[in-house]
């Protein structure tokens, strides 16, 4: 009797275990009923606004990865590399190069050295290709905050090398130019070898241990070939490190980012289907199919279904619930936000890209005001390096500077047309030849090779009109007289 006793217990512990394992798998199953195929939700950036920000306010030690967060950024959402090719494209950078005389008189009678003295310079200004170089050094300015440039030269031609941001910083500044250091210790035997010969002594130097040039043991002061360009007006007091100068307009850029990944999980959110597989019930509510058969079933309809759509097994009686449109509104009203706060917070009409704006006159104020800014902070800088280098090159003989014009792309016509009027009252040829875009090279050469080489005014002779006709009797200008006056011709002939 007790023998049977135990046997039953057995079997009933067995029963509620194999009970409560059943449960335990239908639980189980339960949880991973519900799959959504083809649905991910990824975040663009890989930095939070409140991170960013408190970067932004440390940038002695933080102006490298914004630095580099701004490069990023440029690749990805078109509206910060608009607003950043806008700014460093803005500009002619028109220039024209003149001497400093004591006398200017003194070579009025003998002008071939003066003649001479600026062919060679606009020359040497041109090797320097200011049009060329100007524009990208103004973009990585925009990008970077800071552009490190080590200028290689030999008898024929200029180039300018770019050191990295992470091994230098601005040290001084110089004229109006600013100089700086390189970090040695960062330089490796394989890398320092990329890098201009006058580097590759430095580190030769310290590496047998002489490091009396380094400052803190590490910095090396770059010589005049070296020249740093930025726009951050603190760099000189925060650690010789500058941060871009719309780096505001990535916390704005971070949000369109964030948006626009909103818009996109709302346009799967739309197209998004729902496919229910009821599974039948006893009385008890306890499923009358084997777990393994459920299975399959819901396995199989997953295989099958579209990508965005959702498969979902279980005993309950379920609702079709239409996702179109979702949050759509809010979302769109994000986004939009997000881009006006975008062209707010760096100062540019959207207008400049085909956006919205208030009227065209709005458009044209909001153009002067940015290149206003470029003519008060980066065309000083720049033609203080050129002056620099002109100073330079002249050695003990006549002292040449260079003025870059307040002109822009969007101004040169009305700023041609000023200069014209100003001809006649005795205003500057060059200044005017310079507006029309010919640089200092081709004011020394093509106007002589044209008057006085190809003769060209004998070829190209102007067509006689109204204003430069006069009658065959009178030396006056004016339209030829007719052969057939009209009457009123004659009155008014007659009356005089």
């Amino acid at each position: 009797m007790n023998q049977e006793t135990n046997v039953k217990k057995k079997r009933n512990r067995g029963n509620r275990s194999s009970s409560t394992n059943t449960n335990f798998s239908y639980e189980k199953f339960a949880s991973n009923s519900a799959t959504v195929s083809g649905i991910k939700s990824t975040g663009v950036t890989s930095i939070s606004e409140s991170r960013l920000k408190g970067m932004l306010q440390d940038p002695a030690k933080n102006a490298v990865a914004v630095a580099s967060l701004s490069k990023g950024m440029k690749q990805v959402n078109g509206m910060y590399k608009n607003v950043i090719r806008y700014f460093s494209s803005l500009l002619t950078f028109d220039h024209l190069i003149y001497p400093i005389m004591e006398d200017p008189l003194a070579f009025a009678e003998d002008p071939k050295e003066m003649q001479l003295a600026f062919a060679q310079t606009a020359i040497f200004l041109e090797r320097l290709s200011p049009k060329s170089n100007l524009p990208i050094f103004a973009e990585k300015i925009f990008s970077n905050g800071v552009t490190y440039l080590y200028k290689l030269e030999d008898s024929k031609s200029v180039a300018y090398m770019e050191l990295p941001l992470s091994m230098c910083r601005i040290s001084y500044s110089e004229e109006g130019v600013y100089r700086y250091q390189i970090d040695i210790s960062k330089l490796t035997e394989a890398t320092v070898l990329a890098y201009p010969k006058e580097i590759q002594s430095a580190y030769a130097s310290a590496k047998n241990g002489s490091s009396d040039k380094l400052v803190e043991g590490k910095w090396y002061q770059i010589s005049d070939k070296g020249v740093a360009f930025t726009m951050d007006v603190d760099a000189l007091t925060q650690g010789g490190v500058g941060v871009p100068p719309l780096a505001n307009a990535l916390l704005d850029a971070i949000k369109v980012e964030n948006a626009k990944a909103n818009m996109e999980n709302t346009s799967k959110l739309d197209n998004t289907k729902i496919v229910h597989s009821k599974i039948e019930t006893d009385e008890k509510g306890r499923p009358l199919m084997e777990l393994p058969v459920a299975m399959e079933y819901h396995n199989a309809l997953k295989r099958n279904l579209p990508e965005g759509s959702v498969a979902i097994t279980n005993p309950f009686d379920t609702k079709g619930i239409t996702l179109n449109g979702t949050g759509k509104d809010g979302k769109f009203a994000l986004l939009d936000k997000a881009v006006e706060n975008l062209y707010d917070g760096v100062g540019v009409s959207k207008m400049v890209f085909a956006g919205d704006g208030a009227s065209s006159q709005a458009l044209e104020r909001s153009i002067q005001v940015d290149c206003q800014w470029l003519y008060g902070f980066l065309l000083p800088m720049f033609q203080s390096y050129y002056n620099y280098e002109l100073k330079k090159s002249g050695k003990k003989g006549t002292v040449w500077k260079s003025k870059f014009l307040s002109v822009s792309y969007f101004d040169r016509d009305d700023a041609i047309k000023t200069s014209k009027d100003q001809l006649t009252y005795g205003g500057s040829r060059m200044e005017y030849l310079a507006y029309t875009g010919m640089t200092p090279i081709e004011v020394a050469n093509m106007l002589i090779f044209e008057q006085r080489v190809l003769g060209i005014d004998e070829f190209m002779v102007a067509k006689k009109n109204s204003h430069t006709m006069g009658g065959e009797e009178s030396d006056e200008v004016g339209a030829p007289k007719s052969d057939n006056p009209t009457d009123t011709t004659v009155r008014i002939k007659d009356a005089e």
